[in-house]
């Protein structure tokens, strides 16, 4: 984990835009890439049911072209953006599932050569991540004294959730392989996604402890960052279906922000919180319908965390 949190002035929290302003002196974003690999767990399993890839696909993706033309495009996207230098997302599906990692590992080996990539981030799973991937990894990140995370599905510890959502492993067992990962290879870094207001069964979410508990749990592992999430039902899911023929409760606006004042205070101030809301696409989500702005939200957040006296681990230490 990191030693030496950078709370600013403006956010009580160690923001992910803090980490690379202070790392690399300007401002990094993230170009998608899609390997266009699709995802075994929902081949062979149906998948999360939550998941929707196309809701997550950024516009200026063109899936069919080479993933170095990607990289290229991206960049060309954003040539009058904030951004100067930029992370490589190999974002969609499992690109690092073990009959298609090789491949994605090559295409990414050309992308961390550009001067203007900071790094490689791979969306993974701890079911479909093996030993000789990440050794790879390890070492490239090694060669190339450049970052290389991985973005780990948790969503919750709890087993009736996991279950409900067909999420495909277990939390023991995620634990597992995230401590396999801190212990054996030290050059990938690992940020895990925790996803709020989940079903747990028909028509029942998860508790505000239930949730706040996973806080708990994911903050005493050995990780680097944390994207936390509210759920978003979106079109051509499982659990589209499924709230069609059992509607459940979302999250509110007013409560999330409420929950996430508790969220920063649980979450240990050595790891780096680098995502506070969830965005699906306006043309596939379903609900919950927020009227505010994602950066409004965000304002409301730091808004109330700063009038509560809250900052990121004000509270790990005690509850």
């Amino acid at each position: 984990m990191n030693e030496s949190p950078i709370f600013s002035v403006v956010k009580p929290y160690f923001s992910f835009s803090n980490y690379v302003k202070e790392k690399f002196g300007v401002k990094v974003g993230k170009i998608s890439i899609d390997t266009n690999f699709g995802c075994k767990h929902k081949e062979n399993n149906k998948g999360c049911t939550f998941c929707n890839l196309s809701s997550y696909r950024g516009s200026y993706i063109d899936s069919s072209s080479e993933a170095t033309a990607q990289w290229l495009q991206g960049v060309e996207n954003y040539k009058n953006s904030r951004y100067q230098k930029y992370y490589a997302y190999f974002q969609l599906g499992t690109p690092l599932q073990k009959d298609v990692a090789s491949h994605s590992i090559k295409a990414a080996s050309e992308i961390i050569k550009y001067d203007d990539c900071v790094g490689l981030m791979f969306g993974a799973r701890s079911d479909m991540t093996d030993s000789s991937t990440l050794e790879i990894l390890n070492d490239l990140a090694s060669k190339t004294d450049k970052e290389i995370w991985l973005e780990m599905g948790l969503q919750s510890i709890h087993k009736q959730t996991l279950d409900f959502i067909n999420r495909g492993h277990d939390y023991d067992s995620f634990v597992e392989k995230i401590n396999e990962i801190s212990k054996n290879y030290k050059n990938i870094k690992i940020s895990v996604h925790v996803i709020f207001g989940l079903p747990k069964a028909s028509g029942e979410i998860e508790t505000e402890e239930e949730m706040l508990a996973t806080v708990r749990a994911m903050s005493l592992l050995p990780i680097h960052a944390v994207k936390y999430h509210h759920l978003q039902i979106v079109k051509n899911t499982n659990l589209a279906l499924q709230y069609k023929k059992n509607p459940f409760n979302t999250l509110s606006e007013e409560y999330y922000i409420s929950l996430m004042c508790k969220v920063i205070s649980l979450t240990n101030k050595n790891i780096i919180i680098a995502r506070l809301i969830g965005d699906s696409s306006s043309s596939t989500l379903i609900a919950p319908i927020w009227e505010r702005r994602k950066t409004i939200l965000l304002q409301s957040i730091e808004k109330d965390l700063k009038y509560f006296s809250i900052t990121q681990g004000s509270a790990f230490y005690t509850n």
